[in-house]
């Protein structure tokens, strides 16, 4: 049945997408999570899906009259909260490789300036570490390593296109000054070791400001959401008191609701969006 769907969603909208600067520019972000479908499938099913979600919270908002919001409006919620969150997962799994792959970089760059300095062939050296537990360091290497023995592709061509594709700017760069190596004939061994202590500086350098940037996001939500709020609240019922149960055009009631359960929500999200943007993957 999941086929089928996908099928129907293609035909219904992936022919206008298919080719287009949007499909290849996804059909990359998916390749770099690791998802076996195409762009212009996946936003099909993606966009349809959400339609569908957004049309069926409208109709129940039309058929059972609820008065807290209109229906256009409460579709329109459902459509963009849940784009929101699919393409959320898709970059939380496209930030967890990224991280996965800059934690274990430092352990294969130290191995393989101990197998350069042995003089292995650059080719040899990328099997090694192919083969080696260096955990997603050692899996885009792989990739290479399979599109040189299976798809017989020349090495450097092979190494440009996963340092095209991977989600680490780290590796990138690092397959990148590998085929400039092998091209120029320098020493690997030095090379590498100048890497890693750079790689490590970087590090250390970005911990220190992850924290300091933490500290500072939780000072925000602290003051700004969760005393906010709080005080908020108090304001509505003290207000309600002092006004016989209306504050302006609303009942206390209402207000109090508006606050609960659209004011505190919206924050959060608000908050939390913040929090995707400023370390999403695509955040160099």
């Amino acid at each position: 049945m999941n086929i089928y769907y996908k099928k129907l969603c293609y035909r219904l909208l992936g022919s206008y997408i298919e080719g287009s600067s949007l499909e290849n520019e996804f059909s990359r972000t998916l390749y770099q999570a690791e998802i076996n479908i195409s762009g212009s499938m996946f936003l099909s099913v993606w966009i349809i899906s959400s339609l569908l979600l957004a049309f069926a919270v409208g109709g129940v908002f039309l058929i059972l009259s609820i008065s807290l919001i209109n229906p256009i409006s409460a579709a329109s919620l459902t459509f963009a909260a849940s784009s929101g969150v699919v393409y959320f997962q898709l970059t939380s799994k496209i930030q967890n490789r990224r991280l996965a792959i800059d934690r274990n970089l430092p352990f294969a760059i130290s191995h393989m300036s101990i197998l350069a300095s042995t003089g292995t062939p650059p080719l040899n050296l990328l099997r090694m570490l192919a083969s080696s537990d260096h955990g997603a360091v050692s899996a885009e290497l792989k990739k290479i390593i399979h599109s040189v023995d299976i798809l017989g592709k020349d090495v450097i061509a092979a190494v440009l296109d996963v340092a095209r594709i991977t989600p680490s700017p780290h590796m990138r760069s690092l397959l990148i000054e590998f085929t400039r190596m092998v091209h120029t004939g320098g020493s690997m061994e030095t090379y590498l070791q100048g890497r890693l202590d750079q790689l490590l500086e970087i590090k250390r350098q970005v911990q220190k400001e992850l924290n300091q940037s933490l500290a500072l996001f939780s000072e925000m939500y602290i003051t700004f959401i969760s005393t906010g709020v709080i005080m908020s609240v108090l304001g509505v019922t003290v207000g309600s008191i002092l006004m016989g149960g209306k504050i302006g055009p609303f009942q206390a009631s209402d207000l109090f609701n508006i606050f609960v359960y659209f004011i505190m929500p919206l924050a959060n999200v608000i908050f939390f969006v913040l929090l995707m943007i400023v370390y999403s993957p695509h955040g160099e």
